[in-house]
């Protein structure tokens, strides 16, 4: 029997292994750490709001097999590790071993914040019809933070370079193929010391709560403090 919806938190690297992580800006690599495994954090946090008949999985780089955080180590959750070098086989074995289960499949990628509960079920929601739906979560800056699908096309996502994945391509890219396509937003990814300037700004305002609790703000505020030269 095929389970409804499957929503997963993509890592496009490494989060938790200190030695394996990428350095993001100037940051320490204690710092970098930090801000990678909040991100991730935070969308967990989301993700245990969802119903119970969701299925969530958590994929992750192999380097953080060994390094995974207590709030990922439950044996209720599911991981799926592969080598996020090489995205597109990393794809291809998620849509070999898991998609296929799923009616409605939801990839929302690990560096994302902004994404609420309400958002996720909106997404899930418009994946509820017969026809060929994609969803795409655009962010302020023209990159995607999450991509939903309810038929899983090989000719697709199996050709897509996932390591250049900015929204005007993947909308190129769907378009070239007959599905209806849904078009959500504002997200964030935080990728550059401009984008995490840009997260200060948004994390300032009170609707902010509804997809970041005050533990992660906090946790990122302790960021904000330690680089606010960079905030200027």
């Amino acid at each position: 029997m095929k389970l409804n919806t499957t929503v997963y938190l993509f890592s496009d690297s490494p989060k938790f292994n200190i030695d394996a992580i990428p350095d993001f800006g100037t940051f320490r690599r204690d710092d970098s750490a930090l801000l990678y495994s909040t991100l991730v954090l935070n969308n967990k946090e989301i993700f245990d709001k969802l119903q119970k008949n969701i299925n969530l999985v958590y994929c992750s780089d192999i380097c953080d097999k060994e390094f995974m955080p207590e709030e990922l180590k439950d044996n209720c959750i599911q991981l799926f590790f592969g080598d996020t070098k090489d995205k597109n086989n990393f794809i291809k074995s998620l849509s070999e071993k898991i998609f296929s289960l799923s009616d409605n499949n939801l990839i929302i990628f690990s560096d994302s914040i902004g994404i609420s509960h309400d958002d996720i079920l909106k997404a899930i929601n418009l994946l509820q019809i017969e026809d060929e739906v994609i969803v795409l979560g655009k962010t302020a800056g023209g990159k995607v933070a999450f991509i939903g699908f309810n038929s899983f096309n090989k000719n697709l996502f199996l050709h897509l370079s996932w390591d250049n994945l900015n929204f005007d391509y993947l909308l190129a890219k769907v378009n070239e193929h007959e599905n209806l396509v849904h078009i959500l937003g504002n997200y964030m990814l935080v990728n550059s010391v401009a984008d995490f300037k840009y997260l200060y700004g948004e994390l300032s305002k009170k609707e902010s709560l509804a997809y970041c609790s005050q533990n992660m703000h906090e946790r990122f505020t302790n960021l904000f403090i330690e680089y606010k030269e960079l905030l200027k």
